[in-house]
């Protein structure tokens, strides 16, 4: 992939600034401290959210001429790292970080495996009730029920309207032949409401033996009418009838047409009334058996079965299916033999999916298991190489729940709980073990941009590789930052030296670039960083200095000192070279071996020391350079020099020459002097250093305070009272 150019402007004491980004690599941007890293951070994250950079408005300036802009970056799909995020995600009051269950557990893989269960499971719930018809027979079935109640014995209960069917009354449908002129009242839904009006008609006036509408004397034939009716009417047995008859013709589809037709010739023969009792109680049996299993089926929803209570899945979908044993009188119609045929056709197919389903739900929870243990084998295995005795675990708590604790190891080797673990963690434990929690958060998120700020300079030497070294362990994405585009900001000297130079990170050179970036006037400027050209020990770059032609000689024998100091345990007494070139550097007339000037060198050693500097400056002459390093001769040489480097270095010739200038300058300026004095500018607690002649590794302050006395002890003039 390309690579990615971002431009800053007018942002914190950044005026201008250019950064090239080398796609899915680590980019390392090193530079000291106060260059503007927390403030590229800080911009580029502002920037991917949407956000206004008015907080980064250059220092004291609020000019519409210096807006804070930055171009090049994408919104959202970044990922940061600072103390910010550590506030906000990590060493929450119920777990270590937030969203646990995303971070540590979701994957593609999960999605893929969790809607295979998904989709099976929708199946199972919609094949069923998406048949038209289920719950329309259900309720019809249920009206039925209703009108023949059961006792807890399972037999008819014999009260109110029902009781009166079973004593011969309310068969409207079926009326006695005294009562024939009396049919066309005896049709349609108001049978109940006419039959309970003649009736009271008849008790409040039969007496009179008229008729109480045309006042008709009664016959022979209308007294066994109301007699007859009488006997075989009242009110809620009609009602009851009436119900019972309209149920059955709603199930008219569904059930037996000749059984249901000699069902209903019994209503009001006495003589059958025995029959009619058992009949009915076949009916509601048969009912009852089927409404149960529609109930069970309409109740089959989302929250029926789930992987939780999938063991269950078999017994839920056997008490569906329809045995048509138990419906072997009523509910013996094609219709119902087709619609329940059907059902049960449909259930069994799914039993045989169940087997395939449990099993799919068992890798789905296998899965899970997997991903804890290996997540918690790899942190802790950090945790161990960092040195710290901690021991992580995770706990899920319910689908897309989940809990990350942290737990001390005690003395006796079992873990014990932590409250609060981040009140009682120290700084750079709570450090460490948020940037590895921050890293499964932005392999989870899939950022297209991961911004380290600073992240490890406040940790020992055995820590930093430990928490780099899991941060980009390699091997694959999809388990740490490696091959993924991350710019790590940082002061901090050592990832240079291991993933650029010695590889000991064991990066591929692919997979890793480096830059060395500083602030001058507020313009940044980067420089890229090479193995081999821009890298190498103190020791051999010492060297090459000493040799280099192109430099001036000042700094020339201060660094030829400094490579000899590397070769002997004790180069006062071991080296006749390093005696006369500290000699030199004090300005001393002829080489001693003591600071007063006393002690002189023989001429045999004399001979033996310049003849080994010869190796390094083939045209050394001691009388000749002593000339060059006066006083007047290097400060008018240092303002020559372009490097910052080589003017520290002619500055610290002048200054240990000149005690009086030393002096002047520590108590100018005494973080300067001892800059000057006794760091020799380069990474001296590392073996590598970057090669000085192509980088300023000298601080802007330090160089702008040195020009200034530089200037001054120009002004003075005084160039003959050294010592």
């Amino acid at each position: 992939m390309s690579d990615t150019i971002i431009i800053i402007k007018n942002c914190n004491n950044i005026m201008r600034g250019e950064l090239s980004l080398c796609n899915d690599k680590l980019n390392i941007l090193f530079g000291r401290n106060g260059t503007g890293k927390s403030t590229i951070a800080q911009a580029i994250y502002l920037k991917s959210q949407g956000n206004e950079l008015i907080d980064l408005s250059p220092y004291g300036s609020a000019s519409a001429m210096t807006v804070p802009s930055i171009d090049g970056v994408t919104d959202g799909d970044i990922a940061i790292f600072d103390d910010n995020y550590v506030g906000k995600y990590i060493y929450q009051p119920d777990s270590l970080i937030k969203d646990a269950f995303e971070v540590f557990i979701r994957s593609p893989e999960y999605d893929d495996a969790k809607k295979n269960i998904d989709d099976a499971l929708a199946k199972i719930r919609t094949t069923i009730t998406e048949r038209q018809g289920i719950a329309e027979l259900r309720s019809q079935i249920g009206d039925l029920i209703d009108t023949i109640k059961f006792t807890n014995s399972n037999k008819i209960a014999k009260r109110g309207g029902v009781k009166g069917i079973l004593e011969g009354k309310g068969a409207y449908f079926n009326p006695h032949p005294e009562l024939s002129d009396l049919k066309p009242f005896l049709e349609g839904d108001t049978v109940s409401k006419w039959a309970a009006w003649r009736l009271q008609g008849y008790e409040q006036f039969g007496d009179k033996k008229l008729c109480p509408y045309c006042s008709t004397g009664d016959t022979e034939k209308t007294e066994t009418i109301n007699r007859v009716f009488a006997e075989s009417f009242d009110k809620t047995s009609v009602e009851a009838a009436a119900a019972i008859s309209k149920a059955i013709e709603s199930l008219k589809p569904y059930l037996d047409e000749t059984k249901t037709s000699e069902l209903m010739s019994l209503f009001g023969v006495k003589e059958d009334l025995q029959v009619l009792e058992t009949q009915l109680t076949k009916l509601r049996a048969e009912a009852s058996y089927l409404h149960d299993r529609l109930t069970v089926i309409l109740s089959f929803n989302g929250s029926s079965v789930d992987r939780e209570n999938i063991g269950d899945l078999q017994t839920s979908l056997s008490d569906m299916k329809v045995d048509f044993r138990a419906c072997d009188a009523y509910f013996t119609a094609e219709l119902t033999k087709s619609e329940m045929g059907a059902v049960n056709a449909e259930i069994d197919d799914l039993l045989t999916k169940v087997d395939a389903l449990k099993g799919e739900i068992g890798r789905y929870n296998k899965y899970i298991q997997d991903k804890i243990r290996d997540r918690e084998q790899d942190i802790n295995d950090f945790l161990n190489l960092a040195g710290f005795k901690y021991k992580f675990e995770v706990y899920v708590s319910g689908e897309n729940n989940a809990k990350a604790m942290l737990k001390f190891i005690l003395p006796d080797g079992n873990p014990g709980d932590v409250q609060s673990p981040g009140k009682h963690l120290s700084w750079g434990e709570r450090h460490s073990f948020a940037l590895i929690l921050f890293m499964f958060d932005a392999i989870r998120s899939d950022a297209k941009l991961i911004i380290l700020d600073d992240p490890i300079s406040s940790f020992d030497s055995n820590k930093k590789y430990a928490i780099i070294n899991r941060l980009f362990k390699t091997g694959g994405r999809g388990n740490s930052l490696y091959e993924r585009t991350v710019l790590m900001l940082t002061h901090d000297f050592e990832p240079v030296i291991d993933y650029i130079q010695t590889k000991s990170g064991r990066q591929t050179p692919t997979s890793v670039c480096a830059n060395y970036f500083e602030n001058v006037g507020g313009q940044l400027q980067c420089t890229p960083i090479h193995r081999g050209d821009d890298l190498m020990s103190s020791v051999v770059l010492f060297k090459e200095l000493a040799m280099d032609g192109n430099i001036d000689i000042a700094a020339r024998i201060g660094c030829l000192r400094k490579f000899i100091e590397h070769q002997f345990k004790d180069p006062q007494t071991e080296s006749d070279a390093y005696n006369t070139l500290s000699s030199l550097i004090h300005g001393r007339p002829e080489p001693t071996l003591d600071a007063d000037g006393n002690n002189k060198l023989t001429d045999e050693q004399i001979d033996q020391g310049i003849a080994y500097i010869k190796s390094f400056i083939p045209n050394f002459d001691y009388n000749a350079m002593l000339e060059q390093c006066s006083a007047q001769n290097l400060l008018s040489r240092y303002g020559n020099n372009s490097s910052a480097y080589i003017k520290m270095l002619i500055l610290r010739v002048y200054t240990e020459q000149n005690g009086d200038a030393r002096e002047r300058l520590r108590n100018k300026n005494d973080v300067l002097r001892k800059y000057v004095d006794e760091t020799y500018h380069i990474e001296n607690d590392y073996i590598y250093s970057l090669d000085v002649r192509r980088f300023n590794i000298v601080p802007e302050n330090y160089i702008t305070d040195a020009d200034m006395f530089v200037r001054g002890e120009l002004a003075r003039g005084d160039f003959a009272d050294t010592d």
